[in-house]
């Protein structure tokens, strides 16, 4: 932006509240700010630069084009400050890294209600609870609840929709006699107050009232009620007393502390409640190197609190705001409450402000422990490269969020029956697990009849194997392409996965013909390339030969995994999984009785009668 534009647009900002935004050349958003008055806070960019910090400062020199929208309020722009960058995460704004990955529990209106976890918040009625930075905590705690509180999970399980009324109709607080069936809105919700009760800290309140059911249903003769309210008490006291007790005045409120880094940041927030700590979540910011400590934790308390749907009256920070009173006001947006933003000086408050920073220092820790072992695998993966003769990135292209996608495939089989392949995946040199894939062999070896698919009758052909797993994976389009196809095994496994390749290209017109594929043969780790007579040996002690060794081992322990699986399927199976009508209730019945096929075939018609009834002892004589 030249001088006298970038003077004019300036001159012509109002001087109300609002929003601002600054582009790149490429029309890319850089930074999204509010301001009281917009006139005013712009101009600071670009008169007072010494005050800004490197970050802006660099961030002036890519600053081309500007926007911005005034409001009646700065609340008004401050809500809108978080919506924008919510939206677009800027590059030089402070983001809450990967926020759309944490955990939400879900409370839906149906009654009974559906609880379970999910990713995202929609405006649909229901009551939700979080964000949590732990999923495997969440599911832990729906566990353990579900166990005390049954409820109706996202899907109902088949017990669920056979016996409806055990669970939810004695468990849940309804009339046991009652008849209700899932999707029927009928009843009393008592256990999913008891677990909003729960989720918000309100233990006592629980515990109150369980024991006043109890009392109420032994008064009235109702033991099997009060039994249940017993035992629905001991768990939530057992719970209870896995809770520290950090003050007797059971006051409720949150603490935010940050540790920071270089260019990320790490939040924690102790959720107090009633005088324990019901709650422990720490989160990873992003920024640029120099972000000021103030900013951090600004954004991140924007950010937590925008979806948080437990806010306290009382908030601890370590670091005073400078626009605080704004951040209470607009934290407080349609609720019928107070917030209050306290800076602890000493005591029991300053000591769980440590203990926060603490938290957040070990995840950054951690964090950066992950990152050295990214670039380390990453290294490996550009000498493995450099190796075999393949283009690894540029690094304009990295810049610009380009990644190497490794593929690595293997075969199990016992005499080519029950055969198995895995396709698992390696980005830039770490193990991508939600993209692995495992296959069932479907086809026979070349030569063979071609009637009975998954069947390798006269001898089992690794090689067709191989190339029948590649044929279908290239075959899915919709998945990302590979960088480099890794193949355990020799020249012949090379040469079945070079055919595969050319087939898929003829099939579907595209350039599969370009990825490179590599074979590693186990005997000496040797690695074998197209046209290239001479294989090519890594040093034993190479970082790159360890990690195409851990591809390898990893899609062998992968496709052992489901090829076990499947045997074990295979010898749990009966001729009795064949028959129309006899479901694994009945089945279960029969082989108790029994013992074997052999056994029922051999039993009488009365006995069968008497074991499954009249209709289904006609079945099995039919089928037998």
């Amino acid at each position: 932006m030249d001088e006298n534009g970038l003077k004019t647009r300036i001159s012509a900002l109002p001087t109300t509240p609002g929003i601002y935004i600054y582009k790149n050349k490429n029309g890319d958003i850089l930074y999204v700010g509010k301001a009281k008055n917009l006139r005013s806070r712009v101009r600071s960019y670009f008169v007072k630069r010494a005050d800004l910090g490197p970050m802006k400062e660099k961030m002036i020199t890519l600053i081309t084009d500007m926007e911005s929208i005034a409001t009646d309020t700065e609340l008004e722009a401050l809500v809108l400050e978080a919506s924008l960058i919510r939206k677009h995460q800027p590059p030089y704004n402070v983001l809450l890294r990967d926020d759309k990955y944490y955990l939400f529990i879900k409370i839906t209106k149906d009654i009974p209600a559906r609880i379970f976890p999910v990713r995202k918040i929609v405006q649909d009625g229901s009551k939700y609870f979080g964000p949590y930075s732990s999923a495997s905590s969440v599911r832990t705690t729906l566990k353990l609840l579900r166990r005390i509180f049954p409820f109706r999970e996202e899907k109902d399980r088949p017990r669920d929709i056979i016996f409806p009324h055990v669970l939810f109709g004695r468990h849940a607080g309804l009339d046991p006699a009652s008849t209700w069936t899932p999707g029927q809105a009928r009843g009393d919700n008592s256990a999913t107050t008891n677990i909003i009760r729960f989720l918000s800290g309100k233990r006592q309140e629980i515990i109150r009232t369980l024991e006043a059911g109890i009392a109420s249903a032994s008064k009235n003769l109702q033991y099997e009620q009060a039994a249940l309210f017993r035992d629905q008490l001991r768990g939530i006291e057992r719970l209870e007393g896995s809770q520290k007790v950090y003050l007797p005045n059971k006051e409720s409120f949150d603490v935010i502390s940050m540790s920071q880094a270089k260019n990320q940041s790490a939040g924690n927030v102790l959720q107090i409640r009633e005088g324990k700590l019901i709650g422990k979540q720490t989160f990873l910011l992003r920024h640029r190197s120099g972000t000021e400590i103030q900013e951090t934790l600004r954004q991140f308390i924007m950010q937590y609190y925008s979806v948080a749907q437990d806010v306290p009256k009382k908030i601890y920070i370590p670091i005073s705001l400078p626009d605080s009173p704004l951040l209470m006001q607009w934290m407080v947006r349609g609720k019928d409450q107070e917030v209050e933003f306290v800076v602890p000086i000493r005591g029991v408050k300053k000591q769980l402000l440590a203990m926060g920073e603490l938290n957040a220092k070990n995840l950054l820790q951690e964090e950066q422990a992950e990152t050295h072992t990214k670039q380390a695998s990453r290294a490996a993966l550009d000498v493995l490269l450099q190796a075999v003769n393949v283009q690894p990135p540029t690094a304009l292209q990295i810049s610009q969020g380009k990644t190497f996608r490794v593929e690595t495939y293997d075969i199990s089989n016992i005499q080519g029956t029950l055969a198995t392949a895995s396709m698992i995946v390696f980005i830039d040199g770490v193990p991508a697990k939600d993209q692995y894939r495992k296959f069932k062999i479907k086809y026979q070896t070349p030569g063979v009849d071609g009637k009975t698919p998954g069947v390798y009758a006269v001898k089992p052909d690794d090689f067709a194997m191989l190339e029948e797993a590649l044929t279908r994976r290239l075959a899915r389009t919709q998945w990302p392409m590979p960088d480099l196809i890794i193949i355990d095994g020799g020249k012949g496994q090379l040469s079945s996965a070079r055919k595969a390749v050319r087939l898929a290209a003829l099939a579907h017109g595209k350039p599969y013909t370009e990825i490179p594929i590599i074979s590693i043969a186990k005997r000496e780790e040797e690695l074998f390339l197209p046209n290239n007579p001479t294989p090519v040996l890594l040093p034993y002690n190479s970082p790159a030969l360890h990690l195409i060794q851990r591809m390898r081992d990893e899609a062998h322990r992968f496709t052992i995994t489901y090829h076990r699986s499947l045997r074990s399927k295979e010898q749990t199976k009966s001729a009795l999984d064949d028959i129309s009508g006899i479901g694994p209730k009945t089945k279960k019945a029969l082989l108790q009785k029994f013992g074997s096929v052999s056994g029922i075939e051999k039993a009488t018609d009365s006995e069968l009668i008497e074991t499954v009834g009249e209709k289904k002892m006609k079945l099995l004589r039919d089928w037998l």
